[in-house]
């Protein structure tokens, strides 16, 4: 999402730190419920009569409210605005992370300006880089706005948090959602979510910009590592839980925190699988195959959507009434707050130029269906311009009412009005409490995806252990982006807009991880240097050799053939060439180009996997843990040569994207042009095996339910994923050859079986009518379908 920093000065991004302004008449460590209701007469304000529903009182403040005042209120600005180096005449910051908050310009933004929204984006941290100080910085901008402002309005402090609250460096932080989506774990899913709320709400984030429901099409792209899953079943459903986590148990109607349904939509499958570029989307695929993740999300109760920043069918995203009303709102039922991505309508005008100015822009997309712009820096510019829109008839005052009606609606939910403050005594523990959950997040991510001749597990009284690989000791590849900042943690060469040097989040690598597991006889030689490594596997039981991406975020991280880099590849082939035993470790974003990896003794994918991936890798390495991560994506092949011949099936060299499981039939028999994955979608190894038996499917009532038994035929304890798809013979338009429509988890003692039922909508199933210029609402067709468990299957039929 957010991607840039508050500040740039001649031209130069700057990173910095948040300090609170001595001078400010404000008490940054106070925590009072009722200041709003003491700082006016409640009688005269009926909207701080908290016993009514949040609608019925925001509709009492937005009759109160000016127009210039309604306007501000569908703003949101960069907190680097709100500092500075010194305090400007003209109340107009710019500031970066070591300016401090200036009473000018927190005047100019929150009274004058009357903003009603406040952003850290990805690189926005306070100098004092703590639960504490995050608190602090929030209670003073919010004691600014309720304080000096007509109508004590309290603004909402959005934030990004797309594996726990990933600014503090104490943080404790999930796998990204890459890794979570291989666990196929909903209640996993929800409780990270849980996790994520207590780390924000403690520090003053009330709008989370998570979870991200993209789909996974193409692993060229940037943010791959930030999507669930390429499965719509399994990444709708794990953001639906991931939102109720977040949210609580009031849901849409009363959210500790509102989640983000992001980005809406279709923004995970450009053409040339760039960040931001235009994505030809036919609208059958479009409604089939990408909305129903976000769907999910929405019926899930997300307080908020964010919008695609990028451009599809050659309109873009921030102005698409189509998307945004037609679909979003009529036929998906979305009732909440629509905001912008960073900077997203400005560049209408600016980038996109189909319009002709801001008051254009403005215009294009507050009529789309935008409610609240990330206009970040010139809140002077937002309300002047939308004012001369509705002065022009651009905008309707009504549709103005609309939009600020949700905003308000939803400060009244998440109780800013009567409860606007955080206590920061509390926030330390908050944002890094969890390390236990981050460690089985990491221990069911994990996935073994080769083990010959039962490599793995390695024992903890191993004689000799090589560890080596430039991410063995890396806290900064482990973490990936959107951890301490936008680029991630210092460390990684990254372009521009890493973490500051002195904060290194207190993570476990793979290589602490491994030297807490074994047992104190056993020697472990650490090394990066090749030539030592390869001399000193010579004569060990075994070399780990941790090996990926550094870390990166959005269009930074594009990459047109994804793959291990050729350092990488020259270390594992030497090390393969002892003789001994290679486990290979792959910390990355996105599944690689793995060369010489392939034929690794043993090889573990743990995405990017937390504050405790190390420990989470050393406890598959060494038994602790069975592996149960099941891929959430295909993995593509990386044949050396293009080959010419009609083998479909065929390995493909890297960069012949996009390649996903539910691809559709057709005539093609070229090389490589159907479904060749190096592993497919939903492999991944145990350390024991399965079998399922017994598959029974019927109807009732729009629900499809299969019922069958999942026996543990090993010898070790475990955990099976089951993923049940769903053939259709016959069907006009095409549909893929199997489609994924539900799931389970069945964790079994060695030898035990159980039966299990597994249940889904019929509307899984639901398909665009029509010839090829079909747009129409999706449908359920009538007839014969298979649900498919492993190699087992069993008829059902639809008759409504």
């Amino acid at each position: 999402m957010i991607r840039r920093l508050s500040a740039q000065v001649h031209g130069k991004r700057r990173q910095a730190t948040v300090v609170v302004g001595a001078g400010l008449l404000v008490a940054a460590a106070m925590v009072s419920s009722d200041a709003i209701t003491a700082a006016a007469n409640p009688a005269a304000r009926p909207w701080l009569n908290a016993s009514q529903s949040a609608a019925v009182r925001a509709s009492q403040l937005l009759r109160a409210m000016t127009l210039p005042e309604k306007i501000g209120q569908m703003d949101q600005i960069v907190v680097g605005n709100l500092r500075g180096a010194t305090a400007p005449a003209d109340g107009n910051c710019q500031g970066g992370n070591n300016d401090p908050l200036q009473t000018v310009c927190l005047q100019t933004v929150l009274t004058n300006n009357k903003t009603g929204s406040i952003l850290s984006g990805g690189s926005d941290n306070p100098s004092d880089n703590t639960g504490a100080g995050w608190a602090n910085q929030y209670n003073t901008i919010q004691h600014y706005a309720i304080d000096n402002s007509r109508l004590h309005i309290p603004i909402i402090y959005g934030v990004d948090a797309v594996h726990g609250f990933g600014h503090p460096t104490e943080a404790t932080l999930f796998p990204q959602q890459i890794g979570m989506g291989a666990t196929w774990d909903t209640s996993l899913a929800e409780a990270a979510g849980v996790a994520t709320k207590q780390q924000t709400l403690a520090t003053g984030g009330n709008w989370v910009f998570a979870p991200v429901q993209d789909i996974s099409r193409d692993n060229r792209w940037g943010r791959y590592y930030e999507t669930w899953a390429e499965a719509p079943a399994l990444a709708g459903a794990l953001g639906a839980a991931n939102i109720e986590g977040l949210q609580g148990s009031g849901g849409y109607s009363k959210p500790d925190v509102a989640a983000t349904v992001k980005h809406f939509a279709g923004y995970s499958e450009s053409l040339t699988g760039h960040d931001r570029a235009e994505a030809q989307l036919p609208i059958r695929y479009l409604q089939d195959t990408i909305l129903p993740a976000y769907q999910q999300a929405i019926d899930a109760g997300a307080a908020t959507v964010m919008v695609n920043s990028g451009s599809v069918n050659g309109i873009p995203a921030t102005a698409s009434h189509y998307l945004l009303t037609t679909q979003l709102r009529d036929r998906m039922h979305f009732q909440g707050v629509v905001i912008s991505d960073y900077g997203d309508v400005p560049a209408l005008a600016s980038a996109y130029h189909i319009a002709p100015d801001l008051a254009g822009a403005i215009a294009a997309a507050v009529n789309a269906g935008v409610d609240m712009s990330m206009e970040v820096n010139d809140s002077a510019a937002w309300d002047a311009a939308l004012l001369k829109d509705v002065q022009t008839g651009a905008v309707k005052k009504s549709r103005i009412d609309q939009a600020v009606g949700r905003i308000l609606t939803l400060k009244f939910r998440l109780g800013l009005f009567d409860h606007p403050f955080v206590d920061p005594s509390k926030a330390n523990a908050a944002v890094s409490a969890n390390r236990d959950l981050a460690r089985k997040a990491a221990d069911e991510s994990i996935t073994l995806l080769r083990n010959q001749n039962s490599t793995l597990p390695l024992s903890t009284n191993v004689g000799k252990l090589v560890v080596t690989g430039p991410s063995a000791d890396s806290v900064t590849n482990q973490l990936g982006g959107w951890s301490v900042s936008w680029q991630g943690v210092s460390g990684g060469n990254q372009a521009c807009c890493a973490g500051p040097p002195d904060q290194i989040p207190p993570a476990t690598t793979v290589l602490a991880g491994i030297k807490k597991a074994v047992s104190p006889s056993t020697q472990v030689v650490y090394t990066q240097d090749q030539a030592t490594a390869v001399s000193e596997t010579s004569n060990a039981d075994a070399a780990v050799v941790v090996v990926g991406e550094t870390a990166y975020a959005e269009a930074l991280g594009d990459d047109p053939a994804p793959q291990l880099k050729a350092s990488q590849k020259a270390l594992i082939s030497a090390l393969e060439a002892t003789g001994k035993p290679v486990i290979v470790v792959v910390e990355a974003g996105r599944p690689l180009g793995l060369g010489p990896a392939e034929n690794a003794n043993a090889l573990l994918m743990a995405y990017l996997p937390g504050t405790e991936g190390g420990t989470g890798v050393a406890d598959v390495l060494f038994g602790s843990v069975n592996p149960s991560g099941k891929l959430p994506v295909t993995w593509p092949s990386d044949a050396p040569t293009t080959t010419s011949g009609f083998n479909s099936r065929g390995p493909s060299p890297l960069g012949d994207e996009p390649k996903f499981f539910d691809q559709l039939p057709g005539t093609n028999g070229g090389q490589g042009s159907n479904y060749n994955p190096l592993y497919p979608f939903g492999f991944g190894l145990s350390y024991t095996t399965f079998g399922t038996s017994g598959l029974t499917a019927s109807t009732k009532h729009n629900t499809v339910s299969t019922t069958f038994t999942v026996t543990n035929t090993g010898s070790k304890s475990g955990t099976d994923i089951v993923p049940v798809y769903v053939h259709q013979s016959v069907s006009d338009p095409l549909v893929p050859n199997q489609r994924l429509a539900g799931f389970t988890r069945v964790q079994l003692n060695a030898g035990e079986s159980k039966v299990v039922t597994v249940s889904f909508p019929t509307s899984v199933l639901a398909l665009t009518p029509g010839d090829i210029d079909g747009t129409a609402a999706p449908r359920v067709q009538r007839g014969t379908y298979q649900a498919q468990v492993g190699s087992l299957s069993a008829d059902f039929t639809i008759n409504h």
